[in-house]
């Protein structure tokens, strides 16, 4: 007899590396999630999540979904594997950490970990073990590392704007960011102050999806922004259109920046963003007719060699706007630091012997080939390098290693996976608890797990327990439990509201708004220091914002070999590399301007070769004046194909940004041609 089991609603938040970290509620019946919705308590999802997740339930349950821990038993990336049990594989994992140790030395080991689960229990839950065993230590740089070093440079450690202040502004500029894409919950604000009158600016390289529902498009160079945020405030000095008055009670430094901008010439700005004194000029009579305008600064504007130098220009045009002093409709948003932490808690250091090596991860494919002492064991969680890190082709290089043992904790079979020795299936966010933070908004939430785990599942921090225990381990951090180390984690929170109440046992569901929101009141004020518009910086680094060259793009031998400029902006149906599994075989498409299509006899919807002395991938090619001429457009990290034509990632330098040691996705050189020519890629001649 067919039982029906009441649905209950429990609440969740998204784990994957996007600003908005919604609040969730799954439909729960007979512990199988049977949909996802947002949740309307939640101030700022209100009740409405991405079409990606709203299908998130179909991974858990998928085909692609990994249930048990296997080995290896084919050629490596052949995704060859036989299943054992997760004792087994438990005892594997820990014999091999031993062996590796004992034999070669614990700088042989080397995790890589990201944030494929932003729940800062499970995104930090190696890291004990790790340091216990003295292994080589990852950098976790591949993200925003160039613009959270731009930002605190001259804003310390000044909290972004609440995006809720756009809602009154009467100009909105979204700088460097796919609103609609990357942060779509932001877009509530934008339509609410257009239909009280105010306007949107996109400043983009290309007309994405926020860009073509824009007031205006400034179509700027790619990273030519730091060009034209200074040209914006040269215009201003020349039209003393500058409050000085408010930027000796706010600010300091400002002197040498003015010396500087009086001194550099428009031609060079021109030459830098791409756009005529005249378009400038216009922008920045746009900003100073508009006290009330909210800046939003996307990450990916600082994901070239000049990209700290991006967000150091655009915060400082910002500080001279007025935008940090509180008044209404004025904000400046790049990352919300709503809330601080102690990670010494989740992390242990006082765990390790010595210091040990440092490996940047925008450098992975170097570390697995070239780097001496050699990796012996690459351990990899919540990320997969092989589709997400620069210059792949290096990295598959490094995986190929008959002598490299590699771990890979997941959930479905990714490109990474496939070249692993070890396979143990990860849990979802729906299968373990934590708390969440997001770096969009000023929410935080704890939540329980949802159900019980698929299959043998198991979540990072259980699995490094496991592990650690396996070893015969007994450090205090190996025996806590979940709710203990939330709870050590909680109590050193900075940012936690006055109504806060921490119960890890019996997560309350509810929503939390830091209490580094800052409205209505000066960020100097709040927080008591002031903008520095000259920042204290290391040997070799402006103190100022100021113009430079892009590294690759304008490299004049490789610009005579590969003319036109890529970059990779994420695609709408795609977070990172998270989603791969649903576009098996589909090679994703590559924006080519209508120019330079008949230039090199390329036709709208064909397959094409992208190439550069890296390697070379496939895309089929969309004819489109969405972009610039020269600048090809290749949206989503698509998993490597069928016909073994790798990522586009192959194509990416492991070179990294002015600051922060971050790395340089958005900036590379390459050439293009038809695939037709060749019966397969195989036979396309490097």
């Amino acid at each position: 007899m067919k039982q029906n089991f009441p649905a209950e609603y429990k609440k969740t938040v998204c784990p994957l590396d996007c600003p908005d970290s919604c609040g969730i509620l799954a439909k729960v019946v007979d512990n199988r999630v049977v949909s996802l919705k947002g949740d309307p308590d939640h101030g700022y999802t209100n009740g409405v999540i991405c079409r990606k997740m709203r299908s998130y339930n179909e991974r858990v349950y998928g085909k692609d979904r990994l249930l048990y821990p296997m080995v290896r038993t084919g050629a490596k990336g052949a995704g060859e594997f036989r299943r054992i049990s997760m004792r087994e594989a438990i005892a594997l994992f820990a014999a091999k950490l031993k062996e590796t140790k004992e034999q070669f030395g614990g700088e042989a080991i080397l995790p890589f970990q990201y944030a494929g689960n932003m729940g800062v229990l499970n995104r930090n839950a190696g890291y004990g073990l790790y340091n216990k065993l003295g292994t080589s230590r990852i950098i976790e740089t591949i993200c925003s590392a160039a613009a959270g070093e731009g930002w605190s440079l001259h804003c310390s450690s000044i909290p972004g704007s609440p995006p809720e202040v756009a809602e009154v502004s009467s100009l909105i500029v979204a700088w460097g960011i796919n609103v609609r894409v990357s942060n779509m919950h932001f877009w509530q604000y934008i339509s609410k102050a257009r239909k009280n009158g105010a306007q949107l600016v996109v400043i983009d390289p290309y007309r994405n999806e926020t860009a073509r529902s824009s007031d205006l498009h400034l179509k700027v160079l790619p990273g030519g922004d730091s060009g034209l945020a200074l040209g914006v405030l040269k215009f201003l000095l020349e039209e003393e259109k500058i409050d000085r008055q408010m930027l000796v009670e706010q600010t300091t430094g400002f002197a040498e920046l003015e010396a500087y901008l009086q001194k550099e010439s428009w031609h060079q700005i021109y030459k830098v963003c791409g756009l005529e004194k005249e378009v400038i000029a216009s922008f920045a009579s746009l900003l100073k007719d508009n006290p009330a305008t909210f800046i939003r600064i996307g990450i990916g504007l600082s994901r070239n060699s000049r990209g700290g130098m991006s967000v150091r220009a655009i915060v400082c045009l910002a500080a001279a706007l007025g935008l940090f002093s509180g008044q209404t409709g004025q904000g400046v948003l790049l990352s919300s630091k709503a809330y601080t932490g102690d990670t010494d808690r989740l992390r242990f250091p006082e765990l390790a012997e010595k210091e040990t090596r440092l490996v940047n991860m925008a450098h992975l494919g170097h570390a697995l080939t070239t780097l001496e002492p050699p990796v012996k064991l690459l351990s990899v969680y919540s990320s997969n390098p092989l589709t997400v890190a620069p210059d792949s082709g290096m990295v598959r290089n490094g995986l190929m290693r008959e002598d490299l043992f590699t771990i890979v904790h997941e959930q479905v079979m990714t490109p990474t996976a496939r070249y692993a020795d070890l396979v143990i299936p990860a849990t979802t966010f729906l299968e373990n608890k934590d708390l969440y933070t997001g770096y969009g908004h000023f929410y935080l939430g704890c939540v329980d797990r949802v159900i019980e785990p698929v299959g043998e599942a198991v979540s990072n921090f259980d699995l490094y327990q496991l592990v650690a225990r396996e070893l015969g381990y007994i450090d205090a951090p190996f025996s806590q439990t979940v709710e203990q180390r939330l709870s050590e984690y909680v109590s050193t929170m900075e940012g936690l509201p006055e109504n806060f109440e921490f119960d890890p046992d019996n997560p309350d569901g509810r929503w939390y708004q830091s209490s580094r929101q800052r409205v209505g009141q000066s960020a100097m004020e709040m927080f008591q220091v002031p903008f520095r518009f000259s920042a204290h910086v290391k040997q070799g680094i402006s103190s100022i914002p100021c113009l430079s060259e892009g590294d690759e793009f304008d490299d004049k031998d490789l610009c005579s070999r590969f003319p036109l400029k890529l970059i990779i902006p994420p695609h709408a149906d795609m977070l990172n590399s998270t989603f791969g599994e649903r576009y098996s075989g589909n090679v994703g498409e590559v924006l080519i301007h209508p120019d330079d299509a008949d230039k090199y006899t390329i036709s709208d919807g064909e397959k094409v070769i992208l190439q550069n002395f890296r390697g070379k991938t496939v895309r089929c090619a969309k004819v489109s004046s969405d972009t610039q001429p020269g600048l090809l457009v290749a949206e989503g990290l698509y998993w490597q194909s069928d016909d073994q034509s790798p990522g586009i990632n192959v194509l990416t330098s492991q070179k990294t940004t002015d600051i922060g040691a971050g790395p340089t996705f958005h900036e590379s050189r390459v050439a293009i041609r038809q695939l037709g020519e060749f019966q397969s890629f195989r036979e396309v001649p490097e």
